[in-house]
């Protein structure tokens, strides 16, 4: 027996989720995380593109031509094959920078992968909140109903002695069919919040898995620590700045058109008269080893050099203006998100007393209900305060997890 006993909770254990382990398994299995991971990916190895311009490039080349006539040497064909092997020595820093353009792509998607990771937790969170907050009006309902029940019997017997009248009743049985509508209302707000929880997760969640309920000490700490934190770690404000950067560079690479260009390059050609060139060369010299040194330089593009810096320029300033956008925003969302921490808190000292006076004043209008000395109207009023009492209770406390969420992805750091 004991081993069956140890088995079952084993096999409850299987099947309980906590917050932490949700939000471990959104950060694997949630489609658009893994969007952004790969967008990731690919900007490194757009960075790796950019590198390859400080490497030489080797080329191999082949060609066979067959003519309807002799040419003058006599001969109805030629090929010729050759390798080059060419280096770029000058090309006005553009490499270097947009080597730099590079590097800093790469950071705004990292940054944008870690501020995505972040709004998935703070979603999963929310979600689960939410979840637990479904199924707690769950339980408030059934209570309810259990009590009406009960007092509708009692206005029953009551009606059948002649104690009451019809009306009283029919109060009772209206207030009950009222009660069981937001039951079902209820169910199905947990229906749809575990498939938001269940989306979020990337659809690893069963519904024989058990959710757990939440547990999560509150602190204290000071504003000005919050929004130094903030400053810091806040991933939209590093792809700001990196966006920043990529624009000065991307300006720095514009102006690469106004130096001159120097390219080396060493080449070996074989020709002959068949399709594999090995001798009897038509046209060219059969073997032979070429190296050249070539200068290019642009003088006039139209204008096209000076727009194009413009415009970065004018981008540039664009996000200077978004960047103290952002700093307001997050202005904003710190003080919303301590502010509602603390009228959480506030919220949950004068719920536990509304709600210790209204289980007092059910109890005796109870009693006195039972005694036949309060009516139906002044028990079913006991009863809706005892009901929406519970529902502001957890509403309190559920809002304080919603704020402790929310100060955390304002930080972008565990607070709690």
């Amino acid at each position: 027996m004991k081993k069956i006993l140890l088995l079952s909770l084993y096999s409850l254990c299987l099947f309980a989720l906590d917050v932490n382990e949700a939000v471990q398994r959104a950060m694997l299995n949630n489609p658009s995380l893994k969007e952004k991971e790969l967008l990731f990916q690919a900007s490194r190895q757009n960075t790796n593109v950019a590198w390859s311009a400080y490497k030489p490039t080797l080329n191999l080349n082949y060609g066979y031509s067959r003519f309807s006539e002799k040419n003058f040497v006599g001969a109805d064909s030629a090929s010729a094959a050759d390798a080059s092997l060419g280096y770029n020595l000058f090309n006005g820093f553009a490499d270097k920078y947009n080597l730099k353009t590079s590097e800093e792509n790469e950071k705004i998607a990292k940054y944008t992968h870690e501020a995505s990771k972040a709004d998935l937790r703070l979603q999963v969170y929310l979600a689960y909140i939410n979840y637990l907050r479904s199924k707690q009006q769950i339980l408030i309902a059934e209570e309810t109903i259990a009590l009406l029940e009960q007092q509708l019997n009692d206005a029953k017997n009551f009606y059948e002695q002649g104690l009451f009248a019809k009306n009283d009743y029919l109060q009772v049985d209206v207030e009950l069919a009222s009660a069981e509508q937001a039951l079902l209302n209820s169910k199905r707000n947990v229906k749809i919040a575990f498939y938001n929880l269940k989306r979020l997760l990337g659809a690893q969640l069963l519904k024989s898995e058990v959710i757990e309920d939440i547990s999560r000490e509150q602190k204290e700490f000071l504003f000005a620590s919050l929004k130094e934190k903030m400053l810091s770690n806040r991933s939209e404000l590093k792809v700001l700045r990196s966006q920043k950067r990529a624009l000065s560079y991307s300006y720095e690479a514009a102006g690469a058109n106004y130096y001159p260009k120097v390219d080396a390059e060493a080449k070996y050609q074989v020709a002959g008269e068949d399709p594999y060139p090995d001798g009897g060369a038509t046209f060219a010299t059969h073997d032979q080893s070429t190296a050249t040194l070539s200068l290019s330089w642009n003088i006039y593009q139209g204008g096209a050099d000076e727009a194009t810096r413009d415009s970065l320029l004018h981008q540039e300033s664009a996000k200077n203006e978004k960047l103290n956008s952002l700093y307001l925003e997050l202005d904003f969302q710190l003080e919303d998100a301590t502010e509602s921490y603390a009228l959480a808190k506030s919220q949950i000292k004068v719920a536990t007393k509304a709600l210790e006076q209204a289980k007092e004043n059910f109890r005796i209008t109870k009693n006195q209900f039972d005694a036949n000395i309060a009516n139906t109207s002044l028990m079913l009023d006991a009863q809706r305060f005892l009901a929406q009492t519970q529902v502001n209770f957890y509403e309190a406390n559920f809002s304080l997890y919603d704020a402790m969420s929310q100060i955390e992805r304002v930080v972008e750091e565990d607070v709690f």
